[in-house]
């Protein structure tokens, strides 16, 4: 049996990306909405790494890229997902069936993780945050000429330029563009944790230290975005802001306001490379996950088989998605 409930089951062997503690977990990667307190986690050594900056101690079963091992009933190979650092696509043979779930991913270079590649599959379970025509992004090297243009520019005319990115992942992404061009960035200490955590795994950052009430010299203040004391950070100078996120395509949905400049640096993969990536893959029957349900209507337009579906806990679930789950019990 396949079932979604509080993550994605595969019978008594195995729970990817659970939403609630569990015995053991299959964790794609170690943003805080896929990973929780678990005993034991299937991750790669990257994933097991950041999760222990997180959640603390925890007995970690690290799995290779491109090595199979077999959990239960289930064959498992993790591969890329290029989302963050150890972002993990799981593809999975049980009962005769080929499984994917992508996690949350992108197809498109990222300079801090290794490329995603497309697994073709007879489920996929696919990560569609950004599934709306309107999230084209633009090329990534365009988009980091922006940011460092945003730099520059706010130096120039001598003001503190203060990026608003998530303490794991853009953050990092952030820093090493910034970095590379020979800028310094001034981080929260946990960000600057999980830096070290990229060097370890070969992912060079550089030119970075801990945000303090010091001066930022030459280079970018790198915060979280909606931090409490931003309005304290450096009172007696001038400051620009930028917020860089795939919802600055949408900033009608986003609570994110007073920002100067917004740039669409994203960790997940545009609307083209879904379609892309489900065309390419020919599953089935394809499970949307998360984000918008124009996208389940487009595929369905194409003469797919998609549902709008949720790992979340079955409490809350729309009765039609466990229905169309429902199809692949055994």
């Amino acid at each position: 049996m396949i079932e979604l409930n509080g993550g994605i089951k595969f019978g008594d062997s195995i729970v990817l990306d659970p939403t609630r503690i569990q015995p053991a977990a299959m964790v794609s990667h170690a943003h805080s909405d896929h990973l929780k307190r678990h005993k034991i986690i299937y991750g790669t050594p990257a994933t097991l790494d950041l999760s222990g900056i997180s959640i603390g101690s925890f007995e970690g079963i690290p799995q290779k890229y491109g090595t199979t091992s077999r959990i239960g009933e289930c064959s498992v190979r993790l591969e890329p997902a290029g989302h963050i650092l150890g972002s993990s696509q799981t593809i999975i043979d049980y009962q005769g069936y080929r499984v994917v779930y992508t996690g949350d991913f992108k197809l498109t270079q990222n300079d801090t993780c290794m490329p995603a590649e497309i697994h073709n599959c007879d489920i996929l379970f696919i990560d569609t945050t950004f599934g709306k025509k309107i999230f084209d992004f633009p090329d990534y090297n365009y988009i980091k000429q922006r940011l460092l243009e945003f730099v520059e520019a706010s130096l120039y005319k001598e003001f503190i330029p203060v990026i608003f990115a998530y303490n794991l992942g853009k953050a990092q992404e952030v820093m090493k563009i910034i970095g590379d061009a020979g800028f310094n960035t001034y981080v929260t200490e946990l960000a600057g944790k999980y830096a070290e955590i990229h060097k370890k795994h070969g992912i060079d950052i550089k030119n970075f230290s801990t945000l303090n009430s010091q001066y930022p010299e030459n280079g970018a203040v790198i915060m979280p975005p909606l931090s409490r004391n931003f309005d304290e950070l450096y009172p007696a100078y001038r400051k620009r802001t930028c917020f860089v996120s795939g919802w600055a395509l949408y900033r009608s949905y986003i609570r994110f306001r007073g920002v100067d400049e917004y740039i669409p640096l994203s960790d997940h993969a545009s609307y083209n490379d879904l379609i892309r990536y489900i065309e390419t893959a020919g599953p089935d029957k394809i499970y949307c996950l998360f984000g918008f349900k124009d996208i389940v209507d487009d595929l369905k337009y194409r003469g797919f088989n998609a549902v709008k579906a949720t790992i979340a806990n079955r409490k809350g679930v729309d009765r039609y998605v466990l229905e169309e789950t429902n199809l692949f019990n055994q």
